[in-house]
């Protein structure tokens, strides 16, 4: 099963302190999909914000063809999954592997990869 990192996420305090800052930075655009999550237009790889924060490290989303086989997988080799989460965007969930790492997994709808 090929995956490649497809989107990713960095947690801070505030959105719109985000949106400020890092448009204001780096000059990105910005989408605010709901009061929980503001997508950035402007990048060669997919991300956005969540207002989980701050962490040091961002939420890694790896692009999956089928999410449901990527979740037996994960499961068949020791890690394990959290609850499945669906968007606009399409359907994943946090997985943790045999050690420890959590990581997400992400089956993209048509159109939006």
């Amino acid at each position: 099963m090929a995956a490649e990192l497809g989107y990713y996420t960095l947690s801070v305090r505030d959105l719109d302190r985000a949106e400020a800052f890092y448009g204001a930075l780096f000059g990105w655009e910005f989408r605010r999909e709901h009061e929980r999550y503001l997508h950035v237009n402007s990048t060669a790889v997919p991300m956005g914000f969540v207002p989980d924060g701050p962490s040091a490290q961002p939420n890694l989303y790896f692009h999956v063809a089928d999410v449901d086989a990527a979740v037996k997988r994960v499961l068949e080799l020791g890690g394990s999954v959290g609850e499945m989460l669906e968007a606009r965007s399409g359907r994943g969930c946090a997985c943790t592997d045999d050690q420890g790492t959590e990581i997400s997994i992400w089956e993209p709808v048509p159109g939006y990869d």
